[in-house]
């Protein structure tokens, strides 16, 4: 049996000097790699990243056992939006591109495409070429217009909502929408005029602007190819017909999902995936400290979570140095939505009350203290490049100012306090959040009632409808978000820009549209000059801030735990955690 090892990724000794950190890579955008943001992590006193890869091994065999405490969102890949399913995908499912399995790299290199693109007039227009020989689980073979039939589903959005929007804002035609491809008046439902397929094995896209991210929306799940024919719409959820070297062969929902080798995967059109283990078993609907319990008893492997332990068992983790573990600072930021268009928080200093009255050394507390996360000040993490640090709400050791709490509180003719509903997910850390919470609130008057709900369901049934968020009255919630690409734009253009507030699927949680945000935004996309895209960064992060529609709470950290028997563990930022698809089981 091989020893268990512990896995700090490290650079220096923190302040404290109980742990070492880490910080992830960032990317300025364009076609193919990100650079170390070391810079702007030392402004913080976060080290550099590290390169390790542990547990190194191409022994095939076994079986993976995987934890969740709850389903995907959906298995749909132009669905899902969590990023542990974004990662759980690269088992089922091929992109266009894909990142290199390399600890921390933001390199992207050919998938399903032979080779990453480089664009010809500055990134409107790319072409990629696909491999021979790729299929789908049925054995029929892959071409450009499977590819294309996918993304236009992502169109659909009455029908196939949830996920990111990127190629609608990149590729619509804003004087003639597509309507998606069931919709399409098009025999052959293909009908989308800025994607060419010349033929089986090209691509060409077209963007309505200059955009050099665009690759890396290639190597996300909305460039998955889905067979028009076996299409069921919003029920491909329940069955997505494989691309990837695993494909499902038993699904309960909420409960579990065995993954199987996919015998038209040929091993020779991928470069990337290894497929070590022989069966991957998922096991969804878990208590987070029963899924602790599991992992170091021996019972399963890996928390697809990647959340890290409870802190009952921190101690314990901490305490015993075989333990295989992970602390890292993961690149996620923990934040309070406060919702704009639900009253009294269409005011501007009923927002600031909340900013001023939360204690985050309390939230820190409340998921399991310094491991969990360090206070936040800033809606950017500190570990993509252009993070600039400062601070808009100042208290003394980030616990909270309630007398300038109460000031605001009078400002915006509320000083007597209100009532507000905070939803949060059922996770217990979360529930903890919002308990402390519901206590800083009730300092300045504010009296919270907390809803909470299962996190398979809380982003595409509550949060993603403003119409649900503004009947209800849900005027606090509590997420947290990762970029989608290692890049500020991959970590803001979602969550921020008040031109994509969607009826459905939405991301932006607040309904914040600030003239300041949006033209941040696009002051960077329109710039080649970093000094240009460090101010429109800076003024999009402040912007945010200032508008106490968001209010930062924590730099996530996450102590995970592994089993003995896991191989080949090492972090990519293009997912915010371990990478998934590379993982093997020496039994």
């Amino acid at each position: 049996m091989r020893k268990r090892t512990i896995w700090i990724r490290s650079g220096v000794l923190a302040a404290a000097g109980a742990l070492i950190l880490a910080a992830c890579g960032g990317s300025s955008g364009g076609g193919g790699s990100a650079s170390n943001s070391s810079a702007a992590a030392g402004s913080l006193g976060l080290p550099t990243t590290t390169t390790q890869t542990f547990h190194t091994s191409d022994k095939k065999g076994g079986t993976l056992r995987a934890l969740s405490g709850s389903d995907c969102d959906f298995w749909d890949p132009q669905r899902t939006y969590y990023a542990t399913c974004w990662d759980q995908q690269r088992w089922i499912s091929r992109q266009l591109l894909t990142y290199v399995p390399k600890a921390n790299s933001s390199e992207l290199t050919g998938d399903l495409a032979t080779s990453v693109p480089k664009s010809p007039d500055g990134g409107q227009t790319w072409t990629y070429t696909l491999k021979s020989g790729i299929k789908f689980e049925d054995g029929t073979p892959i071409t450009s217009k499977d590819i294309k039939y996918g993304i236009e589903r992502t169109f659909a959005t009455d029908v196939i909502n949830g996920g990111p929007t990127y190629v609608i804002d990149e590729l619509d035609d804003k004087a003639n929408p597509y309507p998606g491809p069931y919709k399409d008046t098009d025999p052959n439902k293909l009908g989308l005029k800025s994607i060419e397929t010349p033929d089986d094995s090209t691509i060409i896209f077209h963007l309505n602007k200059k955009f050099p991210d665009w690759n890396f929306i290639m190597a996300s799940p909305t460039a998955t190819p889905v067979p028009q024919a076996k299409d069921t719409g919003d029920k491909y959820t329940s069955h997505p017909v494989a691309s990837g070297p695993y494909k499902i062969a038993e699904y309960t929902p909420n409960k579990s999902m065995k993954l199987v080798r996919n015998d038209q995967w040929d091993p020779s059109t991928d470069t990337v995936n290894k497929a070590l283990p022989d069966e991957i078993d998922i096991t969804m609907g878990l208590e987070a400290t029963d899924i602790d319990n599991r992992i170091l008893a021996g019972d399963a492997d890996v928390f697809l979570d990647q959340t890290g332990v409870q802190s009952a068992t921190q101690a314990k983790v901490h305490s015993d140095s075989s333990i295989f573990k992970t602390v890292d600072l993961s690149g996620f930021l923990r934040y309070l939505s406060i919702t704009t268009d639900v009253k009294p928080f269409d005011n501007v200093h009923c927002r600031n009350a909340v900013a001023w009255a939360v204690n985050k050394q309390a939230q820190s507390l409340a998921r399991g203290g310094p491991d969990a996360g360090q206070p936040a000040t800033t809606m950017l993490p500190p570990t993509l490049q252009y993070y600039k640090s400062f601070d808009l709400f100042p208290t003394p050791n980030n616990a909270g100012d309630i007398a300038k709490a109460k000031e605001e509180l009078k400002a915006c003719g509320k000083p007597n306090g209100f009532s507000t509903i905070l939803t949060s997910r059922t996770r217990p850390a979360e529930v903890a959040q919002a308990v402390a919470l519901q206590s800083d609130l009730k300092k300045i008057g504010v009296t919270v009632t907390i809803d909470k709900f299962d996190a398979s369901q809380y982003f595409s049934s509550v949060l993603g409808i403003p119409k649900n968020v503004q009947a209800k009255g849900y005027g606090l919630a509590l997420t947290g978000w990762g970029a989608d690409w290692p890049a500020p734009y991959g970590f803001f253009s979602s969550i921020v820009d008040g031109r994509k507030i969607l009826p459905q699927g939405n991301s932006n949680y607040a309904s914040l549209n600030s003239a300041t945000v949006n033209g941040g935004i696009d002051k960077a996309l329109g710039s080649d000059d970093p000094a240009v895209d460090q101010a429109a960064w800076t003024q999009v992060d402040k912007g945010v801030v200032e508008s106490a529609a968001y209010v930062p709470l924590l730099y996530d950290k996450a102590v995970n735990i592994y089993s003995n028997k896991v191989t080949n563990v090492f972090f990519t930022p293009g997912f915010n955690m371990i990478n998934f698809a590379a993982l093997g089981v020496v039994r």
